[in-house]
């Protein structure tokens, strides 16, 4: 695995700085908490190109209904979900192989609100009350998230516990001048980390990154 760097900036006006209370000290977290999403980003939709990390969603395959195909009458999400558990529990690479245990699904946050948060029983109640609330659903120790970078129509399930991070140099923050800010009293908060991110090559069956529609249709008694 090769080194990789997130890197997250803002600039800021010693003026700003000086006259308002706190604001460096608020600056310093917003930075923070914008690496953390960079970071958070590239770990699950990196493009896997030179300097980028390798996401999971890149390493995710399409389901494999074997054993599922045509046994399910009038799925639902949730049934599209639990697939994809079994169909990553099953899928081994020898005999005597430890299953996968899948443990976060991430889908687009349009379909969040129509497959969870709208969902209701024949009394007109929410199915899922908490992911209104909390923004989350956690069912039989999956957790189910909206998350933007997710393409409509798609889900992405995976045991993230074999998707591994190293971090190497951790996260620092550094001010310095770039182009002509020395002379218009501005600077330039920079905050940086490096890390190591690796699948090994038989933990790729992990993951599972394909179109809800299609696992629906796969699934369906005829």
């Amino acid at each position: 695995a090769e080194p990789l760097k997130i890197a997250a900036y803002e600039v800021l006006t010693e003026e700003s700085v000086t006259d308002i209370p706190r604001l460096e000290s608020t600056a310093r977290e917003y930075l923070f908490k914008k690496h953390g999403l960079f970071k958070a980003n590239a770990i699950y939709f990196g493009a896997g190109t030179t300097g980028i990390a390798k996401g999971a969603t890149v390493y995710g395959r399409t389901f494999v209904s074997t054993g599922m195909a045509a046994k399910v009458v009038e799925p639902n999400f949730m049934d599209v979900v639990n697939a994809c558990i079994t169909d990553i529990y099953r899928t081994h690479n020898y005999t005597d192989e430890s299953p996968y245990i899948a443990n976060v699904c991430l889908i687009n946050p349009i379909d969040f609100f129509v497959e969870l948060v709208s969902a209701k029983d024949k009394d007109g109640l929410p199915l899922y009350p908490q992911a209104g609330l909390f923004n989350q659903v956690t069912i039989g120790g999956v957790t189910i998230k909206p998350w933007e970078k997710v393409v409509l129509g798609k889900l992405f399930v995976a045991d993230m516990s074999k998707y591994n991070v190293a971090n190497y140099i951790p996260f620092s923050i550094r001010i310095g001048w770039i182009n002509d800010q020395f002379i218009t009293n501005q600077f330039t908060m920079l905050g940086e980390s490096r890390f190591f991110t690796y699948v090994k090559k038989l933990d790729e069956q992990a993951f599972i990154y394909d179109t809800i529609a299609t696992i629906k249709t796969a699934i369906t008694k005829a």
